[in-house]
């Protein structure tokens, strides 16, 4: 197919503007911040960010028990398996990894398993809306419209389309099957993304912390709420870029420079894909290996 010009001049101008960018940019500032950063709030920021996984992939398991009895190492392993695998690919390869893992461990018709996911990411949704008007209701600042704001959208329109969307339906009979998912199903997974959402907001406020950049609490709250919404569509690996400027936006507020942000949104990515890669990688290998043990298993036999 023939690229049409104004596609590749598009292309020259975007390329030209980022060489710009990063000769201009002061990165030995940047640099500097992350070697100052301490490493010791960096870890547990690492720990809120695996709790935060842990608990959402509890809450998927609460919808999943609509579908089938899907275990609980299940439903963590593939949430790993996803997020690993969404560090190095983009758009929907992780939820692609959870669930070839659940037809793998627990024979889940791949539609049953996609409706479940995107059941998951609205109740997601409306989780992020409860915490966030929590949020502004505890902590009184000039940001409290928006998170106030934010909260009621993301609440009333996640379970709009969680509560009447017919393809999004649980399924079985009589009244489940009419009116879908109902108020006291949802209600343990979305107590359990609130935990979730808890643990990702500490997890960012710990990584920004770390590297000596005074943020208040709304305004990490207001980080995290940009590089989720941001990275929804997960045009990048693992987001990057994503990241990095949502917390640029979000600190731009209170005067934190460019170079001291992008070093906290680079420590905060590092945070958040290592040790999960890590896992993920562990998982993967571990499932190679028992396949290969049963093929070799029925080869004997």
């Amino acid at each position: 197919m023939k690229v049409r010009w104004w596609v590749k001049l598009l292309g020259v101008l975007v390329l030209a503007a980022a060489l710009r960018f990063a000769a201009t940019f002061p990165w030995a500032d940047t640099w500097a911040t992350l070697v100052s950063a301490d490493w010791w709030m960096l870890a547990v920021a690492g720990g809120w960010n695996l709790l935060s996984l842990v608990t959402k992939a509890w809450a998927w398991q609460l919808l999943l028990r609509a579908v089938a009895p899907v275990g609980f190492r299940t439903a963590q392993a593939a949430t790993f398996v996803g997020a690993a695998v969404n560090s190095v690919g983009i758009a929907m390869s992780g939820e692609a990894a959870r669930v070839h893992v659940l037809g793998k461990r627990e024979g889940i018709p791949a539609g049953a398993a996609i409706r479940s996911i995107v059941a998951s990411r609205l109740v997601e949704a409306i989780a992020l809306g409860i915490f966030l008007l929590g949020f502004a209701a505890a902590i009184a600042t000039e940001h409290t419209v928006r998170l106030l704001g934010g909260g009621a959208l993301l609440l009333a329109g996640a379970f709009a389309l969680l509560r009447w969307l017919p393809w999004l339906r649980p399924g079985g009979s009589g009244a489940d099957a009419l009116q879908g998912w109902s108020a006291a199903r949802l209600a343990p997974a979305i107590g359990v993304n609130i935990a979730s959402w808890g643990m990702q907001w500490a997890s960012y406020h710990w990584s920004i912390t770390a590297t000596h950049t005074a943020v208040a609490p709304s305004l990490s709250c207001l980080a995290l709420v940009l590089a989720n919404v941001g990275g929804a569509f997960r045009l990048t690996p693992a987001n990057v870029g994503v990241v990095q400027g949502a917390v640029v936006l979000a600190l731009r507020p209170a005067g934190v420079p460019v170079p001291a942000a992008l070093a906290a949104g680079l420590a905060l990515q590092a945070v958040q894909v290592l040790p999960v890669l890590a896992i993920g990688l562990a998982l993967l290998g571990r499932q190679g290996l028992a396949a290969l043990s049963r093929r070799r298993a029925a080869g004997a036999a």
